[in-house]
């Protein structure tokens, strides 16, 4: 611990372009969240998107990926103060009620999505390797059994996972950028996809929702508190935090404006729909062959399955934090905790949900919870007794305040067109 202070003071020394070079390498429990984050769901709501709209919302991308990234900082925050994860938070802070709108309102939308990923990994194994969705089902299941149930997994383990997730996170990132220099790209149209417009049927504005929803989920920045919480950072750590939390948040830029761009220049003025990530990848065969599918379909399965791994922990660190056990990653507890979301979300493809198919439905769980909880962790951070100096300033107020209004914005058109 004396060393990686020593490394933290080391870097903090240092300034511009050096500064930024040594706080990458200090870089840890972002490498959860953004793997949340940059998952299947995502992913694949952006193909959709973009294949039925072409680059009519690729705008929506910056609002969306802001109101993320100023909301897990937020709770990063508090959580780097108090040493608190986001459910004891609320019961310490607010009271019991708090604790378990909280705790309840992310379980459940890490759930809707869990069982989404598994969707998502049947598709994907068909095909890459032509075997039935549920065979590729059961295939993930056995590897969140076997990230799950390692007899060894502690600290020194989720540092290993953390690492195993930077790189699946850089596989996707790299394996859409390379396709937007194999694929035709319709650059001119690529640019006026950043005029914003709320045009289209009842049908796309869902998909819009739903490309917003997908990324601005409430488990993304309860994961990056509880990342941090596990990694016993505090507040000395603040600059570093926003720093990773900034860093991870630009890839989730880059990676779905490649997706929305190479889907909308090549699949949309052909017609062809997106019904699945794997049936995406696929689709490209014909305009830049087979390796490109091989390519596409390796990028979504990293980032399907450290989706999955990190939703297990969220539905660990829920569970054990509602319930005031302490989270022992090693204790039989934390096991079962984790395995919950997922018998949940394997019982959905293996019934035959389609669980790709309402993934935007989905989305709309996300957005109508995440003002929610967010208002309740706003409150407590204007808290001086609670925050102290890191009591929420003028400009994390108004930040936080514009996303909640984003997000509100994003549910309403949500709820309006789906009821239509």
């Amino acid at each position: 611990m004396e060393l990686e202070k020593m490394t933290l003071e080391t870097a903090n020394t240092k300034t511009g372009f050096s500064k930024l070079q040594a706080y990458a390498k200090l870089m840890g429990p972002a490498w959860l969240a953004i793997a949340l984050n940059i998952g299947g769901a995502t992913v694949a709501n952006a193909g959709a998107v973009a294949s039925k709209t072409g680059f009519t919302y690729l705008w929506a991308i910056l609002p969306q990926v802001f109101v993320i990234w100023i909301v897990c900082i937020l709770f990063v925050r508090m959580t780097l103060q108090t040493g608190h994860g986001p459910v004891s938070l609320a019961r310490e802070y607010l009271g019991e009620w708090a604790a378990w709108i909280t705790g309840v309102s992310i379980f459940i939308v890490n759930t809707v999505f869990h069982a989404i990923q598994y969707a998502l990994i049947g598709n994907i194994m068909s095909t890459l390797f032509g075997v039935t969705p549920k065979i590729g089902t059961i295939i993930g299941f056995v590897f969140v059994l076997a990230v799950v149930l390692n007899p060894a997994k502690g600290e020194k383990s989720v540092k290993i996972i953390q690492q195993c997730l930077r790189w699946m996170v850089w596989l996707l990132l790299g394996s859409f950028i390379l396709i937007l220099f194999i694929v035709p790209i319709d650059w001119a149209g690529a640019l006026k996809g950043f005029i914003p417009t709320f045009k289209g049927t009842s049908q796309e504005l869902v998909l819009l929702s739903g490309l917003m929803g997908a990324a601005i989920a409430i488990n993304v920045p309860a994961l990056a508190a509880y990342g941090a919480k596990q990694n016993k950072w505090g507040s000395e750590r603040k600059s570093l935090s926003v720093f990773e939390l900034t860093y991870t948040n630009f890839m989730l830029v880059f990676v779905q404006f490649a997706v929305i761009i190479a889907t909308a220049s090549v699949l949309f003025p052909q017609g062809i729909v997106v019904t699945g990530a794997g049936t995406m990848a696929a689709t490209f065969e014909p305009f830049a062959g087979r390796a490109s599918v091989v390519l596409l379909s390796l990028g979504l399965l990293g980032s399907v399955l450290s989706t999955m791994v990190s939703q297990c922990l969220v539905s660990g660190y829920i569970i054990t934090d509602l319930l005031k056990w302490d989270a022992d990653l090693t204790s039989n507890r934390f096991k079962i905790s984790e395995l919950v979301v997922t018998l949940f979300g394997l019982s959905a493809p293996l019934l035959g949900w389609n669980a790709f198919a309402i993934s935007s439905y989905g989305s709309g769980f996300n957005l109508t919870f995440f003002p929610i909880v967010t208002i309740l962790f706003l409150i407590i951070a204007n808290k001086k007794e609670v925050m102290g100096e890191l009591k929420a300033s003028g400009r994390l107020n108004t930040s936080v305040i514009i996303a909640v209004l984003l997000s509100l914005l994003a549910t309403g058109n949500y709820w309006v067109n789906i009821l239509k």
